[in-house]
């Protein structure tokens, strides 16, 4: 087997300055010589040995990426959400030279085991996790961990990346009065813990209740499915609720939404305006354009793994908690009355 000491011999160079190259100590080592001890690594084909990296500097290069399986239902690439933000996540942790694992789970013990048996640097966590969560894991884990998506407390104990959820709501529900709309529904899934559909209702009601207006609430009892979006829209369609725009908590609900009062006889914009949240990428391909509440999920994608490798290197971190901002994206489906 390919050993440092034979590049170094085939370099003339120490098996110090090869070590240099291949951990990226480049400032220690001269322009010329990087290039011939690289060159000789990709001739030679030789490959680290990471478990024995992982035992001379303590540490995997190991990077955990959990999802509930609440949110991944059955397969967690199936939410786009979860695919587009993850895609984000995995290509900087790479380019960061770390590597990538990601695993559903359930239950936080689970999570905490799988941490130690791996001996993961860090992790993130792509799903809410409640107060009590969050508490448990970095009582627990001997890791740094960020949490996306999830409520920081007053105090800042936790590295969080969130968005501003309730200005989404309020920004979407102004949109349509502005656009003339005076029943207003809100449709997402709502329960008695604090999450991102909650503040985003919070914004809905604020923007109500400053015009005068009666809240119509559509509460499904399921997750922010197409499927679910199409039931909505086929009881909306049956006026079991009258509105005559809806504010829907997810672009994919938000989608499920119109393809279901479609097809029972409304058509969106001209008797139903709806606005979703996330600006995925997905809604590129459909028609009419979603108009929707953006968040840069790149962005978040890249502030995460940048909080979290502060925190790996031990470097000082200003902000513990990082609220990204969302804004109104008009396109289709909206009509002014």
């Amino acid at each position: 087997m390919l050993t440092l000491k034979d590049i170094a011999k085939e370099a003339g160079v120490s098996v110090m300055t090869v070590s240099n190259v291949i951990n990226g100590k480049k400032s220690k080592v001269s322009k010329q010589t990087i290039e011939r001890v690289q060159k000789i690594i990709r001739d030679l084909h030789y490959t680290p040995n990471l478990n024995a990296r992982s035992l001379a500097k303590h540490e995997s290069r190991l990077i955990a990426v959990f999802v509930s399986s609440v949110v991944a239902q059955e397969n967690v690439f199936k939410d786009p959400y979860v695919s587009d933000l993850f895609g984000e996540i995995e290509t900087a942790i790479r380019q960061n030279g770390y590597y990538t694992i990601i695993q559903t789970v359930e239950d936080p013990q689970h999570a905490i085991n799988l941490l130690q048996n791996w001996q993961a640097d860090g992790a993130i966590f792509l799903s809410d996790q409640t107060l009590d969560n969050m508490k448990f894991y970095t009582e627990y884990c001997q890791c740094p961990l960020v949490f996306i998506d999830s409520t920081n407390t007053k105090k800042n104990d936790y590295l969080t990346i969130e968005i501003d959820d309730k200005k989404g709501g309020y920004i979407a529900t102004k949109y349509l009065i502005e656009n003339g709309h005076k029943k207003i529904g809100f449709a997402g899934f709502l329960d008695e813990k604090d999450s991102v559909i909650k503040e985003r209702y919070k914004g809905y009601v604020k923007a109500m209740e400053e015009a005068g207006l009666k809240k119509f609430i559509t509460q499904i009892q399921r997750g922010t499915s197409y499927e679910e979006g199409i039931k909505c829209g086929e009881e909306i369609a049956k006026r079991s609720v009258d509105v005559t725009a809806v504010f829907a908590t997810a672009d994919l609900f938000a989608l499920g939404l119109v393809e279901g009062a479609k097809q029972n006889g409304l058509i969106v914009p001209e008797s139903l305006s709806v606005v979703g949240f996330d600006n995925l990428s997905l809604c590129d391909f459909v028609s009419p354009r979603l108009t929707t509440i953006s968040q840069d999920i790149s962005h978040k994608g890249r502030v995460a793994v940048e909080l979290l490798l502060k925190a790996i290197k031990k470097e000082e971190i200003e902000c513990r908690r990082i609220v990204c901002d969302v804004e109104l994206e008009e396109y289709q489906t909206v009509r002014k009355i």
